[in-house]
């Protein structure tokens, strides 16, 4: 698979960033004996943290989060306590097993975040850290949806925009039903339309640059144009839409 922290929501990716800054800085401090106030005010914040990532990602009080909150306690009332041998072990739990079990539950929310062909399409490309080829992958795979929600036959030559206008411009006799059920529910004209313009805009902005030239895109770059056809395709139906 591919790292799936690159291709978090840059709000979530960002909030686990500065968990895991935020948990060396505050063990580095307790090692080094900080006052009692100053470790108070750092595990608070990670708390919060915590609690906000514990939202992001549906976890639930459970696991990772609820391991890791308990060692918070110990470490800030040992430490007030000044017993730094009794709460040794919960800095190496942290370390060792919480903080890693927490971007676990991450990875594993991201991945799921992600349509799972899509997710297959982009990943001997992504590993490999060639960001414009995911991009390209990502809209071959499009594509591909396209083409068999629509009964299109792949030997018709069609692709990009003229794909996307045949499958789901709604002045076209042959284009597809959209779900009533989908992540936006029934549509209106107007938003069917802003469906088709949406797809169509990101075949001729992303997939029509990436066929033709090289685009060094950066993780973050590529991440958000992926995160793009993946909206495409929670749009779409998942079988074949007779209008």
């Amino acid at each position: 698979m591919p790292d799936n922290r690159r291709v978090l929501s840059i709000i979530v990716y960002r909030r686990l960033s500065t968990l895991v800054s935020e948990v060396h800085a505050m063990l580095a401090r307790v090692e080094g004996d900080a006052p009692a106030d100053e470790v108070s005010r750092r595990i608070n914040a990670i708390n919060n943290i915590l609690h906000d990532l514990e939202g992001d990602v549906g976890a639930g009080h459970t696991g990772a989060f609820v391991s890791f909150a308990r060692h918070l306690y110990w470490i800030q009332r040992r430490h007030f306590e000044q017993k730094p041998e009794e709460y040794a072990g919960d800095i190496v739990d942290i370390r060792e097993h919480d903080l890693p079990g927490v971007i676990k539950a991450v990875e594993s929310w991201a991945e799921h975040a992600l349509d799972a062909g899509l997710v297959k399409a982009i990943t001997a490309s992504w590993e490999a850290r060639h960001f414009g080829s995911a991009v390209r992958d990502a809209f071959v795979y499009l594509e591909a949806v396209l083409r068999r929600v629509g009964g299109i036959d792949p030997s018709d030559g069609l692709s990009g925009d003229r794909l996307v206008n045949r499958v789901l411009n709604r002045n076209n006799s042959s284009a597809i039903a959209l779900p009533t059920d989908g992540f936006m529910g029934h549509l209106t004209a107007g938003e069917r339309e802003g469906v088709y313009h949406y797809v169509k805009g990101a075949f001729l902005l992303f997939r029509n640059a990436t066929a033709h030239r090289h685009i060094p895109y950066t993780a973050a770059e590529a991440a958000d144009i992926i995160h793009s056809v993946n909206v495409c395709l929670r749009m779409l139906p998942t079988e074949r839409a007779i209008p």
